[in-house]
Formats: structure tokens, sequence, C-alpha cells
């Protein structure tokens, strides 16, 4: 396997993993471990640390290596609402309806949450809002696979939040505000979950 091939792949698998919520928050992410765990050498598993740094999906301090954020209610709060604002702006600029299709059924409601984000800021013009709003998702991502068990019922939510009509922005915020609302729930259920895993 190529270095770029060792990297890619250490990537994708490891976003995936951090995604899903397999470590605990402050958990360390030792890279000799990682390696071994994802069959690579340490030095694309580190190259691939500091990427995830940059997308805020790992944090870095000096003398402690690598861990898994530790996100506390308001943080995760301000999180929310930097995703509302994102999809406001990208609601707000979109010049042009195109129809947006996917032959994949996302097999979850964190994945049907992500795909109708996507859908919704693949409109805007700006790039750096897509990007945003891609960074934004991945970060939210754990949130959004524990979202159920705190605010029931939500299926069908994200049916209107497509809609371009007068109704899709406050729609979106009511997404959103749902969501802060519950942050310490969430964070709760989050705890709960990480410490039946250890």
């Amino acid at each position: 396997m190529s270095p770029v091939q060792a990297m890619e792949r250490s990537y994708s698998a490891l976003k995936q993993m951090l995604r899903e919520g397999r470590y605990a928050p402050g958990a360390r992410l030792e890279a000799n471990r990682l390696a071994d765990e994802l069959g690579v050498s340490m030095t694309p598993v580190r190259d691939v640390l500091h990427r995830l740094v940059g997308e805020r999906l790992v944090e870095a301090s000096s003398g402690e290596g690598f861990h898994v954020p530790r996100l506390s209610e308001a943080g995760l709060r301000d999180l929310y609402e930097w995703h509302s604002a994102l999809i406001l702006i990208a609601v707000r600029t979109t010049r042009v309806e195109e129809e947006r299709r996917s032959d994949e059924i996302p097999a979850t409601l964190a994945d049907a949450a992500q795909w109708t984000f996507e859908q919704i800021a693949s409109g805007a013009p700006n790039r750096e809002v897509r990007a945003a709003v891609a960074s934004a998702s991945d970060r939210l991502h754990p949130f959004r696979m524990i979202e159920h068990k705190v605010l029931e019922p939500i299926i069908g939510e994200l049916d209107e939040l497509t809609i371009r009509s007068p109704g899709q922005a406050p729609a979106i915020r009511r997404y959103h505000l749902r969501r802060m609302r519950a942050v310490a729930e969430l964070l709760e259920v989050q705890r709960a979950e990480q410490s039946t895993r250890l």
C-alpha cells in the first residue's frame, strides 16, 4: 500500500470511528495503538491526527498528545447554533433550485440528517459555507446518533427542512432550537452510553 493510500484509508477509518462516537470524549488517541488497529505505520496515523485537529474532530495539547474533544453544554449549544446559522446562510444564498437525489437511502436518522443538510448546503454558491456545514455535521454526528433517545418523536422532522417555502427558515430554526434546549440530556445519554462501552 502506498503512503497516500495508507493515509487516506487511515483518515476515512479514523474519521468514521470518531463520527460514530467510538471513543469517549476526552479519550486519548495514541498513534501507535491506532496504527496497530488500522494496520498501518504510525506516520500516516500521526498525519491523519493532525488533519483531524484541523477539522476539530480531534484536539491536541502540548505534552498530552491527541484526544477526543469534550464538549460542555455551552459548547454543544454553540455547535448547534453555528450549524443553524450556516444552514440558514445556505438557504438564503441558494440561487438555483436543483433536483438533488441520491441512490443511497440513509441507514440511520443521523445519516438522514447529514444527508439532508448536505443537500441544503449544496445549493449555496459559497464553497466555504458548504465546507463549514460538512465540518459541523461531522462534529454533531455522535449526538445525532442519540437524539432519538431524547427528542422523540423525530421521524419526519427532516422532511419540512428541504421544502423551499417561506416556512423553511423557521422550520430549520425550530429544528436546531429543539436540540439546543436538550443539550444537557444529550450529553447525559452520551456519558451513559460511553460508560457501558468501557
